[in-house]
């Protein structure tokens, strides 16, 4: 085939394919990125944490979030259940977030534990989010040319965010009266990774130490 009917498929395929944006869900299992990204925004989020208790008190911690209707767990080691249930987010808020208090000078206990306070973790949104944004021509295989072309990539850009949202509820142990919630709190972080002209590759990125 003379090289000018295959430059001229590869220019007219390039020009149908040439832009592209597309928006998907975060897959599993989770890179080592989205993993970092979903830490320090809840990480993040934590910054801005006040709560109306007395300084120094035993709270009780437990989260529920919208994974299922069992998602509540309490702080026993019962709890912990197998790595490959749902609710292992849960568990990682929950301890994140007792540990913020630990560092804040509450004392956090367990279940079997007296406690004046129950602090509950209302997980509202807890995920990463990915795009593409692509300009060039996307991997060609054709009948029309004896070979497969690669993609090219004049310009790509991929983006990776982490998102952080929940508020605590604080109730009387002892009679179960609700005593008041924290704000609500917000926390996002950025993972973006650019190619331009094929070779040149570079990110940009807010998460500490990036993989």
């Amino acid at each position: 085939m003379p090289m000018r009917r295959v430059w001229f498929v590869v220019l007219f395929v390039m020009g149908l394919g040439g832009c592209s944006l597309e928006q998907e869900l975060s897959r599993t299992p989770r890179t080592a990125v989205e993993q970092v990204l979903l830490t320090q925004a809840l990480t993040h989020a934590l910054k801005n944490l006040t709560l109306q208790l007395p300084g120094g008190v035993n709270v009780e911690v437990d989260a529920t979030g919208l994974e299922s209707d069992r998602s509540r767990l309490r702080m026993t080691n019962s709890d912990l259940g197998s790595l490959n249930s749902p609710a292992r987010d849960i568990l990682y808020i929950r301890d994140l977030v007792a540990a913020e208090l630990g560092r804040r000078g509450y004392l956090v206990r367990a279940r079997d534990t007296e406690s004046p306070y129950l602090v509950r973790v209302m997980a509202e949104s807890f995920g990463t989010m990915q795009g593409i944004t692509f300009f060039g021509m996307p991997p060609v295989q054709s009948v029309l040319i004896p070979f497969a072309l690669p993609e090219l990539t004049l310009y790509k850009q991929q983006n990776q965010s982490g998102y952080a949202r929940l508020h605590l509820d604080i109730y009387d142990n002892r009679t179960g009266e609700f005593l008041g919630s924290s704000a609500t709190l917000v926390g996002r972080t950025f993972y973006n990774q650019y190619t331009l002209l094929f070779f040149l590759t570079w990110n940009r990125t807010d998460i500490d130490a990036p993989p």
